[in-house]
């Protein structure tokens, strides 16, 4: 979906850097997408990134794209809202949340959409795109901490023990 939705919009002067292992061949398949569509100076592959070069990864970057059909978290969406990056996801990710908190987009897993969306965020200043991952930092920062998952921990166990209101998160 990615290739084909950068196909359409090729903003001048971004690069896509995809980061993360090759899962089950499927770099090869993606890279020959890519060649097709004569793409190869927008896409940059890294491999999996840990530490130092994941954090300037995420530092150097503008914005954060995770295309997807399904996720049951997508742990990158946390960790580039705590770089401070505005987020594009799709449908198929639990951040319903990303429009309104002004932080991303979050739309369904298109061409079209995704295509939609990296017109409309690639056109933006920096300044705005900074805010917007700013407010993302913020969503991270006050959401998703050690204490609010420790209180989600313990109104769980109280639900499962009989004595609290059903837990505000899945058990």
């Amino acid at each position: 979906m990615l290739v084909e939705a950068w196909t359409r919009v090729r903003p001048a002067g971004w690069k896509l850097r995809i980061v993360g292992p090759d899962e089950a061949g499927h770099q090869a398949e993606v890279e020959s997408l890519i060649r097709k569509a004569k793409l190869e100076a927008d896409f940059e592959f890294t491999g999996p990134l840990h530490g130092e070069a994941l954090r300037e990864a995420y530092e150097s970057a503008s914005l954060f794209i995770l295309p997807s059909y399904t996720e049951n978290f997508g742990m990158v969406v946390a960790e580039a809202m705590a770089h401070a990056l505005p987020v594009v996801t799709t449908t198929g990710t639990p951040w319903s949340f990303l429009p309104e908190r002004g932080c991303g987009w979050w739309v369904a897993p298109t061409v079209d959409h995704i295509a939609q969306a990296l017109s409309t965020i690639t056109a933006l200043d920096d300044e705005t795109l900074r805010g917007m991952g700013m407010k993302g930092r913020e969503v991270v920062s006050s959401e998703f901490n050690w204490r609010q998952a420790a209180n989600k921990m313990e109104e769980a166990y109280q639900w499962v023990l009989g004595g609290g209101p059903k837990p505000g998160c899945v058990v």
